[in-house]
């Protein structure tokens, strides 16, 4: 289970965060397995996450938070997932564009880190997959609330490995808003995870709402202030990526967000 990713190059400004996320993951397995020796096999094999190269140097800065890694048990998420956007453009054997999860992130980063431009100015995922985590290009930050992968052929969520996970990643310490704290997120987007949001940091102050696709937030994690945009989860079906997600994140960062940064 590599804490860091192995494959991606990253600018030396953003090294410090990655020795913090490498501690960090390193004490949260260590804390699991002390916990629940019973789990140390499936520890063991903890998806870990984090950050693209060059997103420190993008604004906003964009933390999608997902429910828990798929049949990638032992990965590295952020390997992975790079070597798709970049070259590869599959997401198992469906080709990215057709993939609802992870197109719906690549538009959605690129409206937001690009002027909130009107849906038909946006490129296919796999165009700006071209450039992804590049000096050019659209970069983000990616953790599961879960570690652990289901490694189940079946879709549903495995919801009592993802609880485990939750329990285990804050009895102790808050890992994951720690994560979070690390990362240092302008704007959070999570994926129908208000149940959790206890999980991500001390406090969570609703925000008028602009839609009634979206729920905002403000979060407050180990002492970092982000504005949370609770969504669909990205991979729902019978969604619309215009309809229920692009426009109603874009109205909501809008309203709550844009000049706030710099």
């Amino acid at each position: 289970m590599p804490l860091l990713p192995a494959t991606l190059v990253y600018p030396e400004a953003e090294a410090p965060k990655l020795e913090a996320l490498r501690l960090l993951f390193q004490d949260w397995m260590q804390a699991s397995i002390q916990a629940a020796p019973e789990m140390k096999e499936i520890i063991e094999g903890m998806v870990f996450d984090g950050f693209y190269p060059h997103y420190f140097s993008r604004r906003p800065r964009i933390l999608f938070i997902g429910r828990e890694a798929r049949e990638i048990e032992g990965f590295n998420y952020l390997d992975l997932l790079h070597a798709a956007y970049r070259t590869g453009k599959k997401i198992g054997g469906q080709h990215l564009n057709q993939s609802l999860f992870h197109r719906r992130m690549l538009y959605t980063a690129h409206g937001l880190q690009n002027g909130l431009p009107e849906w038909k100015d946006i490129p296919d995922a796999s165009v700006i997959g071209n450039t992804f985590a590049t000096p050019e290009g659209v970069s983000f930050a990616f953790m599961n609330l879960s570690k652990f992968s289901n490694e189940s052929e079946f879709w549903p969520s495995n919801w009592r490995m993802i609880q485990d996970a939750v329990r285990l990643a804050t009895q102790q310490r808050k890992f994951i808003a720690e994560e979070i704290a690390i990362l240092q997120p302008d704007l959070v987007i999570s994926m129908n995870l208000e149940g959790f949001f206890s999980a991500l940091g001390e406090q969570a102050t609703p925000l008028p709402s602009t839609s009634r696709d979206v729920s905002a937030w403000t979060l407050n994690s180990q002492g970092h202030r982000s504005l949370l945009l609770d969504c669909f989860h990205f991979s729902a079906p019978g969604k619309r990526d215009l309809d229920h997600y692009y426009q109603p994140v874009r109205e909501a960062v809008r309203t709550h967000l844009r000049g706030s940064y710099s």
